[in-house]
């Protein structure tokens, strides 16, 4: 039987987020940026075919507004559901204040 998949589509600035990690890690350590970049692409393959896997944040604002995240090692990525599409909004790091930047 074959599984239903989901679009998954970065937004601009999600592309720039993911962008902007992978470069500063690979400055430092590009085996790692590497690894971190295909963890990043397997966890979004994988919430292609269970989007509801994500967690759904504390945060009523927003919960409110369809937000759902995906943990993966250090960073965060934030994502709603449109219809047959997965819309990735960002990717931050944890330590960063992802409400701001939402």
């Amino acid at each position: 039987m074959k599984q239903h998949r989901y679009a998954v589509r970065l937004l601009e600035i999600a592309e720039d987020d993911l962008n902007e990690i992978v470069t500063y890690i690979a400055a430092e350590n590009f085996t790692a940026a590497e690894a971190l970049a295909a963890k990043i692409e397997k966890n979004l393959s994988h919430l292609s075919v269970h989007p509801f896997i994500g967690r759904v944040p504390e945060e009523e604002e927003l919960t409110r507004l369809g937000y759902r995240y995906l943990i993966v090692q250090d960073y965060l990525i934030f994502y709603t559901i449109e219809g047959q599409t997965i819309l990735i909004h960002r990717i931050i790091h944890g330590a960063r204040d992802y409400l701001r930047l939402l």
